[in-house]
């Protein structure tokens, strides 16, 4: 957060010592401007960007942690079913070991 500070200083800097006219045109439009506006609001426009591309990989984390999560809790289910099932063949193992003395 700091860094982005000190780069947002360092953009309005060089916008406002960069402050003349220029014409900005695009296809059948044309907008005389400064060149501080057109640095600011390009400046503007990356850290929207920026931080667009930052919320869909975001998402995509918490949509991939949310399956992983969901398949750690199914994994976790069938141990305790081995598990039971493991105490349940000992148990047998045991009862006809006793069986056979």
């Amino acid at each position: 957060m700091v860094l982005a500070l000190v780069f947002a200083v360092f953009v309005a800097l060089f916008a406002v010592q960069n402050a003349g006219q220029i014409t900005i045109s695009f296809l059948t439009w044309h907008w005389d401007t400064s060149v501080a506006v057109v640095i600011l609001g390009a400046a503007a426009f990356g850290a929207l960007f920026g931080a667009l591309m930052a919320s869909v990989r975001e998402v995509q984390f918490k949509l991939k942690m949310r399956g992983l999560q969901t398949e750690i809790r199914r994994l976790e289910a069938r141990v305790e079913e081995e598990e039971a099932e493991n105490t349940r063949l000992e148990a047998l193992v045991t009862e006809r070991g006793a069986e056979g003395n």
